[in-house]
């Protein structure tokens, strides 16, 4: 390999090849101990008084011939400039200035001037001149209700630039306005996240603003394209500052809205950084996961995603290489990560060295590479490509340097509810007699090594929990195997319930050893009826079991009669006995079957009470007609005399 670095060396002096990428000099970054310091001076006149305050902002400045300052905003409101080309002394605390006096979370380089703005937990942003030795206050801008969160300068203007606070407000504002007293905003996007409810009248009433409303990322994309992002609605949105936004009040409508396509819950963004050629949106979430979206066509799905860090706070921030083919992130995890913006996927590197989590991070834009740190631990490291020697090391007393990223520490900090799932041992649910576990962790991997659970695993088996309750358990989970062809397992050994009818003496067909024989009456279905998970379950309309009786319960079995057939059976039988007693000679009469009876006996129809009655009708009905008939018969000869 250090051959291949040399002739690549010599190559790119000739001018055989052109240089792309320093892989090489990011992974020998290095922190020694005189770059290390213990951030800027506290504000002995804070409400909560903090003898190391963290650092909050940090950014070099972009003017020509000043890159190599830094400038530092702590959580006391104080900030203070750095010369990074001047070693200090091993964890030395820069002096600070007082500037707010409440926690200052973002500052921004005014274009081509000596001069920057701070924003505050004091609902303020202030434009401060740092050209001399002492820091000095040009204008204040107020409007916002809450604090102040982001602000950004438009690409190469020194005049106009953009605020967002924790209220869901962006304000534009323009330093060449002339105002008598207070400095107004230019443009006011109201609610330019709130989600709210459609009322009667066709109107939307949003609720007061909240945290999940806070402006969490603000981007230029040119000089009429504002970019932010917010904590809690997944949403990336486009303002065009041609329009008045003023004028829409509460609902405001942006140019485009790009929209969060991950998994998970955490659907938050935290950082907004754009590539320098304008076309690439990187977008930290939390969600562990840096997504990047292409703005020249403004395709809602992301076009690349970058995993390996942990992501558990707003102040975790992201930044671009000056050439745009780095990317850097702090991380919750003590960790900052380096990834290549070609190669999506894990991280190239991560820089060692801090205790706590590290928030805001920078990249120098000239000379050789020189990365800053900041972490909660009260301290901001700067790193150099260090030496390539040991010993040389063990001399300057190293105190953190870049090494590559255990596979095993990715696997962890993939968020699990993302598209690319991924699931440890103790995630997975409990595994069931034969070892197996959920459908979804076979998918996962069919491997059988996976099956086993580890002795020290916190959730109980299938067994250990039919034991526990002393009890047999009655019903059980629905399994599925990675095989085409799956096999039931023999379900008799759970207990306490029969899987079909008690006929099941004839086992002619071919089963497997742990297959239960299915009954005589089932045999032609079961071996045409295609594979169901529900076709072992029991069937309690032929068994009449129920799933709660253990077998010392009483079981009900059920007779094969319907309710009908039965309330009949029984009018018979009072009707037959009432019959009796009045007509010894009863007819019966077969009645129709009915379709909806499983009885195989036939159906009688009953006695009826009124058989007696209808039989007497007939008989005199009958007397009545052979009296007529006799009448007729005796005057015939009558009439016969009286004609002759």
């Amino acid at each position: 390999m250090t051959m291949s670095v040399l002739s690549s060396i010599v190559r790119r002096q000739l001018g055989l090849e052109k240089s792309s990428y320093y892989d090489v000099a990011l992974q020998r970054l290095k922190c020694y101990s005189d770059d290390v310091y213990r951030g800027v001076t506290p504000n002995p006149d804070s409400r909560d008084f903090s003898a190391e305050p963290p650092i909050c902002a940090s950014q070099f400045c972009p003017v020509n011939g000043y890159e190599h300052f830094l400038a530092l905003a702590n959580d006391d409101g104080n900030i203070a400039l750095q010369d990074t080309t001047q070693k200090g002394r091993p964890h030395e605390q820069l002096q600070g200035f007082g500037a707010h006096r409440n926690a200052i979370f973002d500052l921004a380089w005014m274009p081509n001037e000596l001069k920057l703005v701070t924003t505050s937990g004091d609902h303020s942003a202030r434009l401060w001149d740092v050209s001399t030795s002492d820091f000095k206050l040009i204008q204040t801008f107020l409007g916002h209700t809450r604090s102040v969160k982001n602000v950004v300068f438009r690409t190469d203007d020194n005049a106009v630039f953009a605020t967002g606070a924790r209220d869901g407000v962006i304000m534009i504002w323009d330093i060449r306005a002339n105002h008598s007293t207070n400095a107004k905003p230019d443009n006011s996007i109201m609610n330019a996240h709130a989600t709210g409810s459609g009322t009667s009248k066709g109107r939307k009433s949003f609720t007061p603003a909240s945290r999940t409303q806070s402006i969490t990322g603000l981007a230029f994309q040119d000089d009429s394209s504002l970019i932010s992002c917010s904590a809690a609605d997944g949403l990336i949105k486009v303002w065009d500052l041609r329009k008045n936004y003023t004028v829409h009040k509460k609902d405001p409508v942006a140019k485009h809205i790009l929209k969060y396509t991950g998994g998970s819950v955490l659907n938050g963004f935290t950082s907004l950084k754009i590539c320098p050629s304008r076309v690439k949106l990187y977008a930290s979430c939390q969600d562990n996961t840096i997504y990047t979206y292409n703005i020249s066509s403004y395709n809602p799905e992301p076009t690349a995603e970058y995993f390996g860090y942990e992501n558990k706070s707003f102040f975790v921030k992201i930044c671009l290489s000056p050439d745009g083919k780095y990317l850097l992130s702090g991380s919750s995890d003590t960790y900052a990560y380096l990834w290549r913006t070609s190669k999506h996927g894990s991280p190239l590197v991560r820089l060692t060295g801090h205790a706590a989590e590290v928030t805001c991070i920078d990249w120098c834009s000239v000379g050789e590479t020189k990365i800053v740190t900041c972490s909660d631990d009260g301290c901001h490291r700067i790193w150099r490509v260090g030496y390539e020697n040991r010993e040389d090391d063990q001399r300057h007393d190293l105190h953190g340097q870049a090494e590559a990223v255990p596979a095993s520490a990715i696997f962890m900090q993939r968020t699990p509810t993302t598209r690319k799932r991924r699931l440890s041992n103790h995630d997975k649910t409990p595994s069931s007699i034969n070892g197996r576990g959920t459908s979804e962790d076979r998918v996962l991997s069919c491997d059988s090594s996976q099956e086993n659970k580890p002795s020290n695993s916190q959730k109980r088996n299938y067994t250990e929990m039919s034991s526990a309750t002393g009890s047999k358990i009655v019903l059980s989970p629905i399994l599925e195997n990675c095989e085409s062809t799956a096999k039931r397992i023999h379900l008799e050994t759970r207990g306490a319930r029969r899987l079909f009818s008690p006929d099941n003496k004839n086992t002619d067909l071919k089963l497997e050893p742990d297959e239960p024989a299915p009954s005589t009456s089932r045999q032609a279905d079961i071996c045409e009826m295609p594979f169901s998970p529900t076709s072992n379950l029991p069937n309690f309309v032929i068994d009449g079991t129920a799933p709660h009786l253990n077998e010392s319960s009483p079981r009900k079995y059920k007779e094969n009669l319907d309710w009908l057939t039965k309330i009949r059976k029984e009018k018979e039988q009072r009707a037959k006995g009432s019959a009796e007693k009045t007509s010894p000679k009863a007819q019966v009469t077969p009645a129709r079957r009915s379709s909806r009876s499983k009885s195989t006996e036939l159906r009688r129809t009953p006695r009826s009470p009124a058989g007696p009655l209808l039989n007497f009708f007939r008989s005199s009905t009958n007397k009545e007609c052979e009296r007529t008939i006799q009448n007729k018969d005796d005057t015939t000869p009558v009439k016969k005399m009286r004609k002759q």
